[in-house]
């Protein structure tokens, strides 16, 4: 079996740290080229690396035909140009999270990886850990009877100076949003592979206490077509990490707090069950990239797939509509496939 040959689209940390050593140690992976608006910093990645090609156009990388697969690992607001770009060239792609900048670009990725029949994946990595999988499994065989609610927590302190390459990330029409969009979309994704399909959102967003344009302070409810109704709660304004993930059903509650931290509690009320699941302490894309380079060089499709991605997608674009109009919004609003 072949390895999938890939190009780098961003040589920002996530290529530098995660992306670009998994890739370059994987059996199933071959990696051929970087681009960048910087030279310099394509050829140091080129050299790096391994690869064999740096580019300073977008054109240049998808041009190169021996390249078969592209990670998209831009700021946000590139996300669906560039993917629709590589899709067009005939490229399977892996897009960093969140998906883009609204459901309706998430849709035309979707659409385009259709037209041109090859595959598109989000980077939710989480996905591929060993706590999402048991949360999943005991789910699915009834540890916690019916699932009932949901809560997400996330707070840190995040105020980058305007000199600072992550600087992007609190600009609204580059990032896209605040700790919801950047960090918070990690953990919706999560709950919607554990509890399937989201049907509409009421959400407030504001800027309270930090300089940026971005919200520093966002809460959502989202009701689930299950009827589940979950609560998320981000901020980027207080001097604490906080990490909070949990499921209640008529049976039990699974407690994944802190979410990367190295266990998981089923709490059935009477009694109390660990399970060690720890976190990848490096590398986290490493299961999903090698997920996804298997399937693609055996010629077929990656466990999950871009529509996964557009999901959360979905719930945060609802949510700043919701901020907006004051109520309820619908997640479909004609985004989400069958």
């Amino acid at each position: 079996m072949a390895p999938l040959r890939w190009g780098i689209v961003g040589c920002g940390d996530i290529a530098h740290k995660s992306v670009a050593p998994i890739l370059a140690a994987d059996r199933n992976s071959e990696l051929v080229a970087f681009f960048s608006h910087s030279m310099q910093r394509a050829e140091y990645m080129r050299e790096t690396f391994g690869a064999t090609q740096a580019c300073d156009s977008l054109e240049a990388l998808l041009g190169n035909e021996r390249i078969e697969a592209v990670y998209i690992a831009s700021p946000v607001h590139r996300h669906c140009p560039e993917t629709l770009a590589a899709l067009a060239a005939g490229k399977h792609v892996i897009c960093e999270k969140p998906m883009a900048l609204s459901a309706a670009e998430c849709a035309r990725m979707v659409d385009a990886a259709v037209e041109h029949d090859v595959h598109l994946r989000v980077a939710y990595y989480r996905r591929f850990w060993p706590k999402s999988r048991m949360m999943k499994r005991l789910i699915s065989e009834g540890a916690i009877g019916r699932p009932l609610s949901a809560r997400i927590r996330l707070a840190s302190r995040f105020d980058p100076e305007r000199d600072d390459p992550k600087y992007w990330r609190v600009g609204l029409a580059t990032g896209g949003g605040g700790a919801l969009q950047d960090v918070g979309s990690h953990r919706i994704d999560i709950m919607c592979f554990l509890l399937g399909r989201p049907r509409r959102v009421v959400g407030a967003a504001a800027t309270l206490s930090m300089s940026y344009e971005a919200p520093d302070t966002e809460t959502l409810i989202c009701e689930f077509d299950s009827g589940v109704q979950m609560v998320c709660e981000t901020c980027w304004n207080i001097p604490q990490a906080v990490d909070e993930f949990e499921v209640r059903g008529t049976d039990g509650t699974l407690l994944a707090t802190p979410f990367d931290g190295p266990s998981l509690v089923l709490d059935r009320y009477t009694e109390r069950e660990v399970f060690d699941t720890p976190s990848p302490p490096t590398l986290r894309h490493q299961g999903m990239l090698e997920d996804f380079s298997e399937a693609v060089s055996e010629g077929r499709a990656p466990g999950f797939s871009a529509l996964d991605g557009l999901l959360t997608t979905a719930i945060i674009d609802a949510a700043y509509r919701s901020n907006a109009s004051g109520r309820w919004e619908e997640t479909a609003s004609g985004a989400l496939r069958t």
